[in-house]
């Protein structure tokens, strides 16, 4: 990856990759065989607060699983504009066709895939979780589709990624910043404009749980996940923090510990996992000592984990 300029990057050929992944998260692509490794193109400027990248490659997959997101991962909505190509977006059982000019907002917290059924011009503005409310980020339980050319707002937004992308090379830093904050705006007011479904209609303090839930869920392994690192990350008090789990009939740190127990039993019954020790699973998961995990999960379940894992390398044999 090497820089056009300097709030700017552009990645291509095998540096696409592990550009893409340092830029958008812990994603895996995809490419047909036979594909040559000098055509995928990124091309990414900061814009103030937001990133805005631009993608042109052939067909591929790519594919975001929340369970191993990391801590230093960017913690952005992010709008998938399709300048040219037919691709398919499929997230929390809601499929969107997206052709040339559409358009969809999602919560890449939430696993998704993304098949590119073609060669692809695609621009991705990443926009951080915190400039949103909780009722604007409750419209993102699902993805949120876009309207095409018929609609003045889309077309605005659009327009001013494209322009912002062509041109970022000549702003200065303070240009860059101003059209980021134009873009927050504009893209605050697409998904507010956008009716909320019945199924996904959320108070102030459930949209909070959601968000610590998948904040939680992504930062399992640090052993130091604490109550006041969410709150700041969450940007709230611990108070308010503690609030979203009132009719929980549990602390938030007692759903930390039983999140934790959850996804190493997970790891335990995972064939991707068999030849993980109970120690590598343990740390992996947040917890400092195996035989403190061991107690805890025997506790909780009623088996322990070596049992567990001896009785589905018996049923797999």
């Amino acid at each position: 990856m090497h820089a056009a300029a300097h709030h700017m990057s552009v990645a291509d050929g095998e540096a696409f990759l592990s550009a893409s992944r340092m830029l958008f998260g812990p994603i895996t692509q995809r490419f047909s065989r036979g594909v040559e490794p000098s055509l995928p193109k990124l091309v990414s400027v900061h814009l103030g607060a937001c990133r805005l990248s631009e993608i042109k490659a052939r067909s591929h997959l790519v594919v975001s699983d929340r369970a191993i997101w990391r801590s230093f991962d960017p913690d952005s909505i992010k709008i998938l504009m399709q300048l040219s190509g037919r691709s398919r977006f499929e997230q929390q059982q809601v499929a969107v066709d997206l052709g040339p000019r559409a358009a969809i907002i999602y919560d890449p917290l939430r696993s998704y895939s993304l098949q590119n059924l073609s060669d692809v011009d695609q621009l991705i503005l990443q926009v951080p979780r915190s400039t949103f409310g909780d009722e604007t980020l409750a419209r993102l339980s699902a993805p949120v589709p876009l309207p095409g050319n018929g609609d003045s707002l889309t077309h605005i937004v659009s327009g001013l990624m494209q322009m912002a992308i062509g041109e970022a090379h000549k702003l200065d830093e303070a240009g860059c910043r101003r059209v980021g904050d134009s873009l927050i705006q504009l893209v605050n007011g697409l998904i507010q404009a956008k009716p909320m479904a019945p199924d996904f209609r959320r108070s102030p303090l459930e949209a909070l749980r959601e968000r610590i839930v998948a904040y939680i869920d992504g930062n399992l392994a640090r052993s130091n996940l604490s109550a006041e690192d969410i709150a700041r990350h969450m940007g709230c008090s611990r108070r308010y923090l503690h609030r979203a789990f009132e009719g929980e009939g549990m602390t938030l740190e007692r759903f930390v510990w039983d999140r934790r127990l959850e996804r190493s039993k997970d790891e335990l019954l995972s064939a991707a996992r068999v030849s993980a020790s109970i120690s590598e699973i343990a740390f992996a998961c947040g917890f400092n000592s195996s035989a403190h995990f061991s107690r805890a999960f025997k506790s909780k379940y009623d088996v322990a984990p070596r049992e567990l894992r001896e009785r589905v390398r018996t049923v797999v044999h």
